[in-house]
């Protein structure tokens, strides 16, 4: 008696731990599937106008820097943990996580970054009239 009393218990729990797995590939099996998702569509080329004002811009996850003409692109990714850079106070680019700052350039002024901002490679399209920014794959 007591044996089957312990064979029922096993069972049960092989089941329960079966069901919670079955729960947790349902949970985050769609999210797995938006981020994957999201990374692919993230890695394929921003295209921006040219006419955009002098200055600072924000694209997601890419900062635009337009200064008479010259351009300069760099990942918004902080170097510190990801988080995405996003404002301008004054002359700094701020992460609003953590509190880096980083100048214009995307170099880093205050931590806890240590890295610069990474640069990213894009062309000029004049025919299009527009900026061509390769993002990492």
């Amino acid at each position: 008696m007591e044996e089957q009393v312990i064979n029922g218990r096993r069972r049960f729990f092989k089941w329960l731990g079966s069901a919670l797995l079955a729960v947790l590939a349902l949970a985050f099996g769609d999210s797995v599937a938006e981020r994957s998702k999201f990374l692919r569509s993230q890695s394929k080329p921003l295209r921006i106008p040219l006419d955009i004002p002098q200055g600072v811009s924000f694209y997601g996850d890419v900062i635009v820097l337009h200064s008479e003409g010259q351009y300069k692109a760099l990942s918004a990714h902080c170097t510190h943990l990801g988080c995405i850079v996003d404002r301008r106070e004054g002359n700094h680019l701020v992460c609003p996580c953590h509190g880096s700052r980083y100048s214009l350039e995307g170099k880093v002024l205050k931590g806890p970054a240590i890295r610069d901002l990474t640069p990213l490679r894009f062309t000029i399209n004049k025919k299009e009239k527009s900026l061509i920014i390769e993002r990492p794959a």
